[in-house]
């Protein structure tokens, strides 16, 4: 076996593993989400600094659809557990953290791209699908939502969760995100754990 075969060992077809790592990313998003909301919300469901975004992008990236499914559930944890929304609209609202972790994992499996950035096209792939564009459609839609039902009073308010939600989102999916994919991917794809596909 050369080194490149020991570097990348895939999973192949849906394990119990898929499931039991599905749950702890689940957990450990869902208290960083509760701690982030605690102490740092500016508008309704809004948190002005959001590390578990990086950590959702990271997991898609990583773990495919798993990711997703896993930023889907540590949100509806979170807000159930602190009593920011009954679950129906949790079940809803969470569709955002679902997003940021599966269009950076579309856009990385659909254009072949390396998530450990190891080239120029692969770093584009990253700052376009997994900082810019894995929050600004969550962004929208989360705060529409919360518009529309009365929790953000107004459109001004509106403005100022979207555009505090992608700055701060920005930030941590550069700071924590990229360090994340260059150091730790080749762990993951050594460890077995990389899902190549969209489920496996």
């Amino acid at each position: 076996m050369t080194s490149s075969q020991r570097e990348i060992r895939v999973k192949r077809g849906v394990t119990p593993l898929h499931i039991v790592l599905t749950a702890i990313m689940a957990g450990v998003l869902g208290v960083m989400i509760l701690y982030a909301a605690i102490t740092t919300t500016i508008v309704p469901g809004v948190a002005a600094v959001y590390p578990a975004t990086a950590f959702e992008v990271v997991f898609g990236c990583w773990f495919g659809v798993w990711g997703g499914i896993a930023a889907y559930i540590g949100l509806i944890i979170a807000g159930t557990y602190a009593g920011w929304f009954p679950l129906p609209l949790g079940i809803v609202l969470a569709l955002s953290d679902f997003s940021a972790a599966v269009i950076p994992a579309a856009a990385f499996r659909l254009l072949k791209g390396d998530v450990g950035l190891k080239g120029g096209r692969d770093w584009a792939i990253y700052i376009v699908f997994g900082i810019v564009l894995s929050t600004v459609p969550g962004s929208i839609y989360y705060n529409l939502i919360n518009l529309y039902i009365g929790w953000i009073p107004s459109w001004e308010a509106f403005w100022v969760g979207v555009i505090s939600w992608n700055l701060g989102n920005f930030l941590v999916n550069t700071i924590i995100g990229i360090p994340l994919l260059k150091v730790v991917t080749p762990y993951v794809k050594r460890a077995g754990l990389y899902v190549e596909g969209w489920f496996s």
